[in-house]
């Protein structure tokens, strides 16, 4: 992350110890080798003991989707309490780099995850949960993005309406570094800055002992069984962990005139980007068209979660639908929506974008979920404007 933590007791110096009787056990915590972000975590017992590993399949993909590559509208909010925070996951779009997913869990974990293969960025929707990791427990509510970084293990407890929009990337999700300067500090002038960024506090009181922990390697899972626990530090240092940030607590940019959808950015990746939509006032100009303009997506697909507030641009979309606007065809408001955005001073949106470099395809887990008309909403009606 962008800012030094440090939590507990550590010794005065890397790979070296305080007291010869009562040795803490040094991991190295890093992405990219030895070449990324890291974080030197002080494990009381043997990291590596573990006593088993088995190895169970995942689901494919898709195996008999619609492949049509078309403008879609996922009707998610349809979707059904199943599963935890794991087996509820269900997924609307994927390429080799990232997969989307909506999560409305019924039950609890029963067992920690890790992920071998991903970050994983949570938008919460609704309802409110506790993240624990080694690094302690980081709580959060509706507006929060939870950033969980690749090879965290963790185990979420959650409130029985909680909801959430998914990324897992396989590529590192980043602070945009055009927002950073280069000394590493936030930049004046960005949406976020660094105190509103939560880590965990460094407890790990309420977290309740799992047998297992599901290793995903996203088409299979290695489950494995240890003595002991990982949640055992004495302290860590370093610049990679868990954290969050509310929506509420961003600034969104506006204009004069109508701004395009990268100063909306959040966070990014070598193969996507996150933007995040947010209430704000409308452009200055007298004779300003607030509304966004016509676009041909022509490097990227643009895929929108709705969470909350009034979508002036789309017509029949709800809170938890998800949008997908493919490279290709043009695409922008429906008939009708820019005449009604003249003279309008602001919004009240909340919604999640995610632009991804490589095409998306649609799910198994989607079917049933695609609004059929929704190519058609850009045909001017008989009788409409």
């Amino acid at each position: 992350m962008v800012y030094y933590v440090k939590r507990g007791e550590i010794p005065d110096s890397r790979h070296t110890f305080t007291d010869r009787v009562r040795l803490v056990r040094e991991e190295l915590f890093g992405e990219e080798s030895f070449d990324g972000l890291y974080s030197l975590l002080y494990h009381k017992q043997e990291p590596t003991a573990v006593t088993s590993v088995r190895r169970e399949p995942q689901k494919p993909m898709s195996t008999k989707g619609d492949t049509s590559y078309v403008h879609r509208h996922l009707r998610t909010y349809m979707t059904q309490r199943e599963g935890d925070m794991v087996s509820g996951r269900r997924y609307t779009l994927y390429n080799d780099r990232v997969r989307l997913s909506v999560v409305k869990p019924l039950v609890q974990m029963e067992y920690y995850f890790r992920s071998a293969m991903s970050e994983q960025l949570f938008f919460v929707h609704s309802g409110t949960g506790i993240l624990f990791s080694p690094f302690g427990k980081l709580e959060f509510g509706r507006g929060d993005y939870v950033l969980v970084p690749k090879g965290t293990t963790y185990h979420m407890k959650v409130s029985d309406d909680a909801s959430f929009f998914l990324l897992e990337s396989r590529d590192r999700i980043n602070v945009p570094q055009r927002y950073m300067n280069s000394y590493g500090q936030l930049k004046e002038g960005t949406p976020y800055y660094t105190r509103d960024i939560r880590v965990p506090e460094f407890s790990y009181d309420g977290l309740e002992s799992c047998r297992e922990t599901y290793v995903d390697f996203w088409d299979h899972f290695l489950i494995e069984e240890r003595e002991g626990t990982l949640f055992d530090l004495e302290g860590y240092d370093g610049y990679l962990y868990p954290f969050a940030i509310n929506v509420d607590r961003m600034a969104p940019v506006v204009g004069k005139l109508h701004l395009p959808p990268p100063v909306h950015e959040t966070f990014s990746g070598k193969s996507f980007m996150v933007g995040t939509f947010l209430p704000r006032k409308f452009d200055f100009h007298p004779r300003a068209i607030p509304i966004s303009y016509y676009h041909s997506n022509i490097d990227t697909d643009e895929v929108i979660f709705y969470s909350s507030g009034n979508f002036m641009s789309r017509r029949g979309i709800s809170e938890g639908s998800i949008t997908l606007h493919v490279r290709g065809l043009i695409h922008g408001p429906q008939p009708g929506a820019v005449e009604d955005s003249i003279g309008k001073e602001g919004t009240d949106e909340v919604a999640v974008m995610v632009e991804a470099y490589d095409p998306l395809k649609l799910a198994d887990d989607s079917l049933g979920l695609d609004d059929p008309d929704y190519m058609g909403s850009w045909i001017r009606k008989p009788n409409s404007r």
